[in-house]
């Protein structure tokens, strides 16, 4: 009886295995019968519609004029960076403290013609002021800055917008 358990288990799980239904018709399509069920006899073509046309040159001529007036308003705003000195406030990895800092500084150095600038460098938010070209120059911008209260302010060598081309 214990040898039977297996082999009975074993007819049913053939058993199950096998398909119940019939997988291949056998029977041969009739000559005139197709394989799809959907009609692939329309033709776009053969439409009597009115067929669209895009006028590309009108476009592009205004596209071009768009593109000119662009670059020549912009030539006038390009600004070029040089090399030279600023002075650092503030490196935190904190925004909310970096964005109070600059708007303090702005503040204090407006009356002085310093502009303030802040930037992000992973994983520090700087505050600088000045566009100096000589390190003197950045001393005296970094002793101001420790007379109104930034104690840690050093000059640092960045890129400079030109005095020419300052506000």
């Amino acid at each position: 009886m214990r040898q039977s358990i297996p082999i009975l288990i074993l007819v049913v799980f053939i058993a199950a295995c096998t398909p119940s239904k019939k997988l291949i018709n056998k029977e041969p399509l009739a000559e005139n019968q197709e394989n799809s069920k959907y009609d692939e006899s329309f033709d776009p073509l053969s439409l009597n519609d009115d067929d669209i046309i895009i006028q590309a040159k009108i476009e592009t001529e205004v596209v071009e004029k768009k593109k000119s007036e662009k670059t020549t308003s912009d030539q006038a705003k390009i600004l070029h960076e040089i090399d030279g000195y600023r002075v650092q406030l503030l490196a935190t990895r904190s925004i909310e403290s970096a964005t109070l800092i600059k708007q303090r500084a702005e503040e204090q150095f407006l009356k002085h013609n310093h502009k303030v600038y802040w930037s992000f460098e992973a994983p520090f938010y700087k505050v600088r002021i000045g566009d100096v070209l000589t390190r003197t120059d950045a001393e005296s911008i970094r002793d101001l800055a420790r007379s109104l209260g930034y104690d840690q302010a050093f000059p640092v060598r960045s890129k400079v917008m030109p005095p020419d081309q300052l506000d």
